[in-house]
């Protein structure tokens, strides 16, 4: 990315997450006579930053916090792995804004452990709050004991009731991280935890009883946050009082077995508040819980100044970062609006085959090392990314942090669930089910761009675009060894990987989200810059093109066709009747001649392709299925290349002629005098056009 690039992208994110709005009044929220607050966040990702009709922000819930009597913060886990916020320094600079924010103590998710365990405890050791998980071990001692910390729980004193509370993790982090970043690590049954943990709090004297739990509601797990809750019976009836969750990214505020379970959802969408109230004689008399909506926060608290200088201090650092190089590619990876079409949510590009190939690359080496994946490592691995979650380009030249964040914003978590063929057939409909027709001579593509048309990988398949949608899918073969999946197939299975976007059934592909979770791989941004920095370690990215994997079959039939691009001089006139090289997917210089209008005509064979007119300057597309370069619209014009005198025609020449001593020579003066001419005679055509 280069600098004027970074420093608009810098500019935009913070404009988008810093600008606080006006207006807003705040106020000091009393609490009862014997009351206790507990504000609780959950799977914030990343997102400390306000983000207008998004996040809450860090600033305004440790307002909330300071503005309420007897309050305690506390959050349930996953925090310091997500949005670049969090990703940049993997999650120290979260771990230093919960600190300004006054949180009291934390529960460990699943994605602390992304970074691996000695990262996991270098930002434990920077929190000036208890990190908890009780059931999480290593070497026969808790992981996260150290200091005044033993690592499983804390006592809380607030107006003279002492609030205990204990971390729990789930068990199935053990296979749904890295296996490489957690070895020796041991995550035990989390109901024998809970249990232990309430027997200590209770003989510490605890008043109330809290579980920060990273369990979530999951049903297909051993133990999920209800589960939990419904285990309390016999000598542990009544001991629990509260569930604080996390990790399902689902809104919960309900009872379960006299047990209040609350979960806030995820990235800062909403603040959860407790409420603990003790009668006179200082015993719990009730338990009460809501969440408090983005508005409602919005309407009760302005950013605390210092939290939110932190925020700004963290954001704008980011600079630096986001322009560190990570790789160099001889040629463009292909993702979000080319000149205005959404190219990854329409047809194969090179960027979407890539980013499928990273996830599958992950799950395969996830599958062979994970404890307890044994069923499932014979299994053909599927990778898929939706266009959606393609939001740019990857630039030919050099490949910046900044540049790949801007393609994977969301920060998305992998997820990998079991299919077979017929459920894989029925996802591929939903994925190509906007597309509705194709010309039988130009291959153009009709229909809308869809965000759940997915890129692939470990897979081809072809579709008939004019087919009813449900029946457009003709055939389905796995990449590698060409065996054909049967549509009707309910038995083979095969390992599907993706983001939890589409693994929870969005843009559509519904019969996704009820299926069982065999385990989650880490971030796609992660994932996806790992791969990149392996495939190009050495040497620049080879020159990548569509993989053939996804087949318009409607009756075109693949063949050459010519692409149009504008070229234009450095001054923005068009040049006219100019010869000119240009590199064709970062290949050797071949000669062209633009016409009258500025237009390089070129042949090209069938399907996308990167053109260039200079070694270091940045592509342009060209494509039949979508009209790049083929079809002028209102909404697209041909593709638009700028000639450089000093970089482009030298390449051309030096691909025909011997060099020679004397820069003076017929043919330079040729040329030289070409070029004067043509600008001669474009200066009189322009004052001949201002004339009329």
């Amino acid at each position: 990315m280069h600098k004027d690039n970074i420093k608009k992208f810098i500019a935009v994110w913070i404009a988008l997450v810093l600008i606080l709005p006006g207006g807003v009044t705040g106020f000091a929220a009393e609490a009862g006579e014997g009351e206790v607050v507990i504000y609780h966040t959950n799977d914030v990702h990343g997102a400390a930053a306000w983000v207008e009709d998004g996040s809450i922000g860090l600033d305004r819930v440790a307002a909330m916090k300071k503005q309420t009597e007897n309050a305690i913060l506390v959050d349930a886990g996953d925090a310091t792995q997500g949005l670049p916020y969090a990703s940049l320094t993997q999650g120290a600079d979260v771990i230093e804004t919960m600190n300004a924010a006054g949180y009291d103590v934390m529960a460990a998710g699943n994605h602390e452990f992304d970074y691996g365990t000695e990262r996991l405890l270098a930002n434990v050791q920077r929190a000036e709050f208890p990190v908890l998980a009780a059931n999480v071990y290593k070497d026969g001692v808790p992981l996260l004991s150290g200091g005044d910390s033993n690592g499983c729980h804390t006592m809380i004193e607030r107006d003279g009731k002492k609030i205990g509370f204990f971390g729990l993790t789930t068990a199935s982090t053990a296979t749904s991280t890295n296996p490489a970043g957690i070895t020796g690590v041991e995550f035990g049954n989390e109901i024998e935890a809970a249990k232990r943990e309430i027997d200590e709090l209770t003989a510490e004297g605890a008043d109330a009883i809290i579980a920060i739990a990273h369990l979530g509601e999951y049903t297909n797990v051993s133990c999920d946050s209800a589960k939990l809750a419904e285990s309390m019976t016999g000598d542990y009836s009544g001991k629990l009082d509260v569930i604080i969750d996390g990790h399902s990214h689902t809104e919960e505020n309900k009872e379960v077995n006299n047990i209040l379970i609350m979960q806030t959802g995820t990235g800062l969408a909403n603040l959860g508040k407790i409420t603990l109230d003790f009668g006179d004689d200082n015993v719990l008399d009730a338990v009460s819980g809501e969440l408090l909506t983005y508005e409602e926060v919005m309407s009760q608290a302005e950013p605390d100044p210092d939290v939110a200088a932190k925020i700004e201090a963290v954001s704008s650092g980011m600079a630096d970062l986001l322009s560190e190089p990570l790789a160099d590619s001889e040629t463009t990876l292909w993702g979000g609006a080319v000149d205005g079409v959404a190219e990854p949510r329409v047809v194969e590009t090179n960027l979407g085959s890539f980013a499928a190939d990273a996830y599958r690359d992950a799950a395969e080496r996830f599958l062979a090392q994970a404890a307890g994946m044994e069923e499932y490592r014979d299994l053909p691995v599927i990778g898929v990314e939706n266009g959606g979650g393609i939001r740019a380009s990857l630039p030919n030249g050099t490949i910046s942090k900044g540049d790949l964040v801007s393609v994977f914003p969301f920060s998305n978590t992998l997820m990998m669930k079991r299919v077979t063929p017929s459920i894989l057939y029925e996802v591929l409909e939903s994925s190509v089910s906007s597309i509705t027709g194709q010309d039988p001579e130009t291959g153009l593509l009709t229909g809308e761009p869809n965000g759940g048309f997915l890129q692939v990988s470990g897979i081809r398949f072809a579709y008939d675009p004019s087919a009813p949608a449900g029946e457009k899918v003709q055939e389905v073969m796995l990449e590698e060894s060409g065996a054909a999946l049967e549509r009707t197939d309910t038995e083979t299975g095969l390992m599907l990987v993706s983001n939890n976007f589409i693994m929870n059934g969005g843009s559509g592909h519904d019969v996704l989200a009820g299926l069982a979770l065999v385990g989650e791989i880490g971030g796609e941004l992660e994932t996806v810059e790992a791969y990149l920095i392996e495939q190009a370690a050495g040497s620049p990215l080879a020159a990548r093109g569509v993989q053939g994997r996804i087949v318009a079959a409607g009756g075109y039939t693949p063949k050459e066709y010519t692409a149009s691009i504008l070229v234009e001089k450095e001054d923005g006139s068009l040049a006219a009747d100019m010869p000119v090289a240009y590199y064709l997917d970062g290949g050797e210089a071949v000669e062209g001649q633009t016409d009258s209008e500025g237009l390089l005509r070129i042949t090209v064979p069938d399907g996308p392709h990167s053109v260039k007119l200079a070694p270091g300057q940045r592509e342009v597309y060209v494509n039949n299925y979508t009209g790049a370069g083929t079809v002028e619209t209102e909404y697209r014009g041909f593709p638009v290349l700028t000639y450089e005198a000093a970089a482009a025609q030298p390449a051309a020449a030096e691909s025909e002629a011997p060099a020679v001593e004397n820069p003076f020579s017929w043919i330079w003066i040729a040329i030289a005098a070409a070029v004067v001419c043509a600008a001669v005679w474009m200066m009189l055509r322009a004052r001949k056009r201002q004339s009329e």
